[in-house]
């Protein structure tokens, strides 16, 4: 009898976690990163942005903002946003005031399976959002070379309704760096000229992690202003000049991990 509770046990766990797997890759996407030609890679798995019907995070002090979703990943929705392998580098925006519990998971993409296996979640009590955009590094984590990733951001605004959490998902792609990339990286130490050639490179990640950096040189700012400008094309022509103007005016939060 028990080894029949065992098996129905293990059955209903791997029915559940294909569903969640499933819901997740089938969760439409309601805009559109600016497209990048240089990337020919398939589309990724439809992802969703944040959950913008939900009450759960609502606030007085979001009254002006109240279209703008509750959370915006600094990364391409309709292709694969690329990083190099080693130590890969999240960004995200958090409209609220307030500071709520979040959690960050970080998914393997199997295309041939169309399953998700998760490789790093956070969610302990002290990851806790800040209003305006967050940089999450992750210098202990290494991913393969030319697997793909889903990537997830939730506020946990209600504990007992997480059904209404606010979230976003982006897709990514690891890859190794290419040798003429890496003798002229080597040949520089000015972060401008580091980020075009990353930028050049279509490497979105490396690229937004030097223009979040902590350096305020005026040349940096505008780096950063252009690669959110691409971000703000997601949103709705009548919300693009209001979201434009929040991120570009955010405070920059570094999180290490």
């Amino acid at each position: 009898m028990a080894q029949i509770l065992c098996a129905l046990h293990k059955s209903l766990r791997n029915i559940l976690t294909s569903y969640i797997t499933l819901s997740l890759l089938l969760s439409m996407s309601t805009t559109a990163l600016a497209d990048r030609n240089n990337n020919s890679d398939d589309p990724p798995p439809q992802t969703r942005g944040s959950s913008g019907g939900s009450r759960g995070c609502e606030t007085q002090t979001e009254a002006s903002l109240s279209n703008i979703p509750h959370i915006i990943l600094l990364a391409p929705t309709q292709s694969y946003g690329q990083t190099l392998a080693n130590s890969p580098t999240f960004a995200w925006f958090v409209k609220d005031n307030n500071s709520w519990q979040m959690e960050f998971r970080l998914y393997e993409y199997d295309e041939t399976n169309k399953q998700s296996i998760l490789v790093k979640e956070i969610k302990d009590e002290n990851f806790k959002s800040f209003s305006g955009i967050m940089v999450l590094s992750l210098s202990n984590l290494e991913l393969l070379v030319g697997r793909k990733y889903l990537w997830q951001v939730e506020l946990v605004c209600d504990a007992n309704r997480p059904s209404a959490n606010p979230f976003a998902i982006a897709a990514m792609k690891a890859v190794s760096i290419p040798p003429d990339l890496k003798k002229q990286l080597s040949q520089s130490n000015n972060v401008l000229i580091k980020a075009n050639l990353y930028n050049k490179a279509d490497l979105w990640y490396n690229t937004l992690e030097i223009a979040l950096s902590s350096k305020n040189e005026p040349t940096l700012k505008e780096l950063r202003k252009s690669l959110l400008e691409q971000i703000v094309t997601e949103t709705k022509i009548e919300l693009r000049e209001q979201t434009k103007l929040v991120l570009t005016n955010s405070k920059i939060h570094q999180l290490q991990r």
